[in-house]
């Protein structure tokens, strides 16, 4: 396909979907909600996916297998329209936790699966794309095969986060002691044969500190079950977007190492990696502690 106004109508349309969508999925997430906010995106993202859809009508592709050039990806159009249809019934009947299940799913599917779909070589956000990343082949190859394992898990571990669900004291506590162990190893890993080694460890737990202090003096969008001791918990996206960033620096820290191992000597690069490392475990360390001061005074249990 050769671009042209079509295309480029439901490409922006798409693009705004993508941005869009998480902020209104966000506002209605946690002790303090936001209508308004979740309002105002929501029409603009239930717009957009309109757009994207129905634009999708007059997008041949005969590249790919299809049927007068509608290929496969065109069953994502009745299926976002009947999705929104279905989303808005639910709305009307009252069932808003139908009508939030059905656009966190539609949100899922049609924007991040779908996006990811164009980006195959063949399609024409791939033509454009992947030549650019040509320079970057060799580094993707000799990337090991479980540092994508690791991200899968990582991105299976945040959606996972993103649903309501009940979840233990130990279960709560896990992911922060583990995503801190995973930013203490970005540091050492990074800089353990550097002399600046002790300064990069004494900001990353600075830097964790002061986050986490800031974070666990806002309410926790939790529930806490003396009874079963346990945790009724919010779904939230943050943890995903946590996960890829944390991710995202790691890996990039690794290959500018890996390309230009002076880096390691400097002062300025190292401490910002390890205040940085050391932020994002403070936002994790920083949740766990909202949840451990409901589970230490119980008669709080409701949170917010």
């Amino acid at each position: 396909m050769e671009p042209n106004p079509v295309i480029a109508l439901h490409l922006g349309a798409a693009l705004g979907a993508l941005a869009t969508g998480p902020v209104a999925l966000w506002a209605r997430l946690g002790a303090r909600q936001r209508p308004r906010l979740h309002r105002a995106f929501g029409v603009a993202w239930v717009t957009l996916m309109l757009v994207t859809a129905l634009s999708a009508l007059f997008i041949r592709d005969r590249s790919l297998p299809n049927l007068a050039g509608f290929t496969p990806i065109h069953l994502l159009v009745p299926a976002t329209l009947g999705a929104l249809v279905l989303a808005f019934r639910h709305l009307a009947r009252g069932n808003i936790a139908g009508h939030a299940k059905t656009m966190r799913s539609l949100y899922l599917y049609a924007c991040v699966l779908a996006g990811a779909f164009t980006l195959l070589p063949q399609r024409l956000l791939g033509k454009l794309l992947w030549p650019t990343l040509a320079p970057l082949a060799p580094i993707f190859e000799r990337t090991p095969a479980w540092v994508w394992a690791l991200l899968a898990a990582l991105v299976i571990l945040g959606w996972l986060q993103s649903r309501d669900r009940t979840a233990s004291l130990a279960a709560v506590s896990s992911l922060p002691v583990g995503m801190t162990l995973f930013g203490l190893w970005g540091t050492a890993g990074a800089f353990g044969r550097s002399p600046l080694l002790a300064e990069a460890l004494v900001l990353w737990l600075l830097a964790a500190g002061l986050v986490a202090g800031l974070v666990a003096r806002r309410p926790a969008a939790a529930w806490y079950d003396r009874a079963t001791r346990s945790f009724e918990l919010a779904g939230s996206w943050l943890p995903l977007a946590l996960f890829l960033a944390i991710f995202a620096v790691r890996y990039a820290v690794a290959v500018q190492l890996a390309l230009h191992p002076a880096l390691a000597q400097e002062r300025a690069f190292a401490l910002a990696v390890a205040a940085l490392y050391g932020a994002c475990s403070g936002i994790f360390l920083g949740r766990a502690m909202q949840l451990w001061r409901l589970a230490l005074r119980p008669q709080l249990a409701v949170a917010g």
